[in-house]
């Protein structure tokens, strides 16, 4: 298995966006400046700025004066205010990290108690943005106990600071104007950073967009009011989507939809934007195939030799698997260790659909490692799962959850060899119709050789369209799904469903794999207000298929859970809303709605089933479910409802 940790191994072949980031770093004429990394949650961001990190602090002899420090703000969080922590936390590194001059450590002092000052008084939104702050007359201001600690370190072995200096400080911030701070703290910055003698200060920052929005916003302003100076480049790396909605959080009386504040935003703070994309097909294909190369035993010279070869492609070979089973073949001279060659066909079989639902490293590391704990589960029950069949059934699992959840129900009740889901599989992938020729009486009379064979002619397979599959399979994705190998028509899927009982009860492992947008989004879907819930839905657009899957998932689960579902924030409305923001997930709510009982259907969902359907497949199946709500006898207002409404469904 996989360490979902950030790594500086690079096995996506990113050098391109590290050296690009590298590059402004190292252009003094550019100083001072601020990267934004950007890319969704699980994109590998955090890995990338390690390889900055390794890149800036190597053997490049012109790296040596560039100081490298990290920063995260989501340590801080819940106990400290978020500009005061990153000041203080570059002035701790500057000061122990480097040689200061007597001028250096008074600096640092003086430093220390305007932070001092700023938390004591608990700098607010507006001394962010100029706003005219004097703090109170005559306010006491106690010095913190760590700010204490860190003064006393500098004036340990110091001639040139007194401790009467520091103490003066501390009397002088009594009365001194907030918006005067500012400036001179910048100002005194710049001159630590001069008496230095570095080259450049290059701060880190991770991990932003897991803070609360009102932390990622204090991070930014200590950044653009406090420390932007000469010789300083901040390297960002946050979900982009996390931000725009931390300053819209932050503003909301501004106007609506037309004004992009949380852009502009960026745009004025951010001057190099680098975003990183979601990898293709063949890029998951390489990179899954690495993660098993590094894991197979080939050795640490023959790895790094494949993994050079791979992020080292040219122009003719971007868009190709750059690590296959050939190209290890050829490596290692035919003799491929261990269960390599299992391991690269299961990869040519699940990139595709990765690549198509979420296309991000840790996705793919989280769905390994779950693949291989299950194995790993059934070999110590003395049980053998093909990988192959273990992970078609967990794409499923994880991307259609509701139709897994059908499937382990027919599987159950007919010994593990669901007869739907082979008659599904035969009609997407037909065997073509072989029949003899017919021949005009014309050639059957002048045809003299009895033993020369008949014609044969072969009838294509019907087009996919023309296939009716049952409803939990009857999507795009579900087709795809159903067409690649291997087919599972002829396995007793009962050991496999058996290891995925943690997913199939009341409560499944929906919430881990939620990124912070989408737990956003979920909070906000039961906000009391109208205007939040609308805002949610608003930015399903901006989820992508794996987000809004996961989603619905978490929906779901609260649909099994909720005792009201008449209620204004029902699970199951925010449901019907979220399937008509996402018409992917259609299939998925009418699967839902056909297994719930019938007594627990509210009558609204006759209305929300009409309004949900997008083709004329959908709308059968929507019209076949009502139609089964106006015959039943246990819920008579439902019923009764899907009577009055049933003419209204189109076929």
């Amino acid at each position: 298995m996989w360490s979902d940790n950030e790594s500086s191994l690079d096995l996506l072949g990113c050098h391109h966006i590290v050296d690009v980031i590298v590059s402004v770093v190292e252009n003094e004429a550019l100083s001072p400046a601020t990267v934004g990394v950007f890319g969704d949650w699980g994109s590998g961001k955090s890995s990338v700025l390690q390889m900055v990190r390794a890149r800036l602090e190597g053997p490049n002899p012109g790296n040596k004066q560039a100081l490298v420090l990290n920063f995260n703000g989501w340590i801080f969080e819940g106990y400290e205010d978020a500009r005061t922590a990153l000041m203080s936390t570059i002035l701790d590194e500057v000061a122990s990290k480097t040689t200061l001059t007597g001028k250096g450590r008074r600096l640092v002092v003086k430093l220390l108690s305007r932070i001092n000052y700023m938390r004591a008084m608990g700098v607010g939104a507006k001394a962010a943005f100029g706003f005219a702050m004097a703090g109170p007359a005559g306010a006491a201001v106690a010095a913190a106990p760590e700010l204490i600690k860190k003064a006393a370190e500098l004036l340990k072995d110091s001639t040139e600071v007194s401790k009467e200096d520091f103490e003066s400080f501390l009397k002088e911030d009594k009365t001194r104007e907030l918006r005067r701070d500012i400036r001179e703290f910048r100002k005194e910055f710049e001159e630590l950073i001069e008496d230095t003698k570095l080259r450049s200060l290059v701060v880190i920052i991770d991990d932003l967009d897991r803070c609360m929005p009102d932390t990622i916003i204090e991070t930014l302003e200590a950044i653009k009011l406090f420390l932007y100076a000469h010789k300083t480049t901040f390297i960002l790396g946050a979900d982009e989507r996390l931000v725009k909605y931390a300053v819209r959080r932050r503003f909301p009386d501004l106007p609506g939809e037309k004004v992009e504040v949380g852009r502009d935003y960026l745009e004025k703070l951010v001057q190099f934007p680098v975003r990183i994309p979601p990898l293709g097909r063949t890029e998951i294909e390489t990179y899954i195939n690495l993660l098993f190369a590094k894991d197979s035993g080939m050795g640490p010279e023959k790895f790094e030799e494949a993994r050079t070869k791979a992020i080292a492609c040219d122009a003719q070979t971007l868009l190709d698997v750059r690590f296959n089973h050939g190209v290890a073949s050829a490596l290692l001279g035919g003799k491929l260790p261990g269960d390599l060659a299992e391991h690269l066909a299961l990869s040519q079989r699940i990139a595709p659909i990765l690549a198509n639902t979420s296309g991000y490293p840790r996705q793919c590391k989280r769905f390994l490692n779950m693949l291989m704990m299950r194995l790993a589960m059934a070999k110590s029950r003395s049980i053998e799962l093909k990988p192959r069949v273990l992970a078609k059934l967990m794409l499923l699992e994880y991307f259609r959850a509701a139709s897994f959840k059908r499937l382990a129900e027919i599987q159950a009740q007919e010994q593990g060899r669901p007869a739907e889901l082979a008659k599904a599989e035969h009609d997407v992938r037909p065997t073509p119709i072989v029949q003899d020729d017919e021949e005009d009486d014309e050639t059957k009379v002048l045809e003299k050789s009895p033993e020369k064979p008949k014609k044969q002619k072969v009838l294509p397979p019907p087009k996919p369209s023309e296939v009716e599959l049952p409803l939990w399979l009857s999507d795009d994705w579900s087709r795809e799904w159903l067409e690649s190998e291997p087919r599972l028509a002829e396995v007793d899927l009962r050991p496999y469903f058996y290891f995925s009982r943690d997913t199939l009860g009341q409560v499944g492992v929906v919430m881990p794999r939620l990124s912070p947008l989408a737990q956003i989004i979920i909070t906000e879907l039961f906000d009391a207000s109208e205007a939040v819930r609308q805002n949610a839905l608003v930015k399903a657009k901006d989820l992508n298929p794996d987000e809004a899957a996961s989603v619905f998932e978490a929906l779901t689960e609260r649909v099994h859970q909720e005792e009201d579902r008449n209620d204004e924030r029902s699970a199951l409305r925010r449901c019907f809303d979220w399937a008509k923001a996402r018409p992917e997930l259609v299939v998925q709510l009418l699967t839902v709605l056909e297994s719930l009982p019938v007594k627990t259907v509210p009558t609204y969902a006759v209305v929300g089933l009409n309004d949900l359907p997008d083709s004329d497949e959908k709308r059968r199946y929507a019209k076949r479910i009502a139609g089964h709500w106006a015959e039943q006898k246990e819920n008579l207002k439902l019923q009764g409802i899907a009577q009055y409404r049933l003419k209204d469904f189109k076929d």
